[in-house]
């Protein structure tokens, strides 16, 4: 059963609010318990249970969730294959900025070209954008950085990529071999939330000891060449993937701030809804693209 009222089953099993799911459909909360309740009658089970104000999913709620999330993935994937025949294309994978600069780019540039086979679409966005398009039928796969969510996905690991901290030459060169203490007396320049670099950034120093904010400030920007940029103006220090700033280290904008603690490391995932129809030239192409950046493990 897939109508309009299942998108406020959805909205409710993700906002857990039904103020906040009226507010994001538009609707009037009695609308909304309206819609619940006729899936419940329909369904002849109770989705959500109530503790006071708190609103969670039952088991069957959680059922529901999972096979519609599947089902609208399926539905899409059929009519996005049925548009694309015409030019072509047979897959749309989304990468992130992170990923943009990363070695698996070189192995999915041929498959752009129009003769290619697989052919593909790139499309870049943060993280969590992704990984929501990727559910909605949108993205066949992601390539993305740092842990992912169950959300009925598969991840399989690329490589894994050294974290360092970066500066512009001249602040570089004055922490060589600093402590934690000092180099948290510098600005922190961030990727904004939804960057799954700023997240592995943050698990690392958080098992550490160590928090975003304990730095002399945070600067949060939207671009990698915003923060590039601030990093060569000596706006403060940032932590990156080395792919992500080796053009700048090898043309001296940039240098690697080398501290006297082991260095951090963070992990790229080639990501997929699980039970897609046609998983088996997906599969051929992460395949293609782990033998390709083998070396980078």
């Amino acid at each position: 059963m897939l109508d309009y009222r299942m998108d406020t089953f959805l909205s409710l099993c993700e906002t857990k609010s039904y103020t906040r799911t009226a507010e994001r459909l538009h609707l009037t909360q009695p609308s909304v318990t309206q819609h619940i309740k006729y899936l419940e009658q329909f369904y002849q089970c109770q989705l959500f249970r109530y503790d006071g104000r708190r609103v969670e999913m039952t088991e069957a709620g959680q059922y529901l969730q999972d096979k519609v999330i599947l089902q609208r993935a399926q539905d899409a994937e059929i009519r996005k294959r049925l548009y694309h025949m015409k030019e072509g294309v047979t897959f749309d994978i989304g990468l992130t900025p992170t990923v943009a600069f990363s070695p698996v780019l070189k192995p999915l540039c041929p498959y752009m070209h129009t003769d290619a086979h697989p052919r593909v679409k790139l499309h870049v966005a943060d993280t969590r954008q992704l990984l929501r398009r990727m559910q909605n039928g949108m993205l066949d796969a992601v390539i993305v950085e740092g842990e992912i969510p169950d959300m009925l996905a598969e991840a399989t690991e690329l490589y894994r990529e050294k974290i360092i901290a970066a500066a512009c030459p001249t602040l570089a060169e004055q922490l060589y071999g600093c402590t934690w203490q000092q180099l948290m007396q510098q600005p922190l320049i961030l990727m904004e939330s939804g960057c799954g670099l700023r997240t592995l950034v943050q698990q690392n120093l958080s098992s550490r000891g160590i928090s975003l904010y304990d730095f002399a400030d945070v600067l949060e920007v939207d671009s990698f060449t915003i923060l590039k940029e601030q990093l060569r103006q000596g706006d403060g220090i940032a932590f990156l993937f080395e792919s992500t700033v080796a053009r700048e280290r090898a043309e001296h904008d940039l240098k690697r701030i080398y501290i006297d603690t082991p260095s951090m490391y963070g992990t790229i995932y080639f990501v997929s809804m699980r039970e897609r129809l046609e998983q088996e030239p997906l599969v051929r192409l992460r395949d293609a693209l782990a033998a390709a950046v083998l070396p980078q493990k």
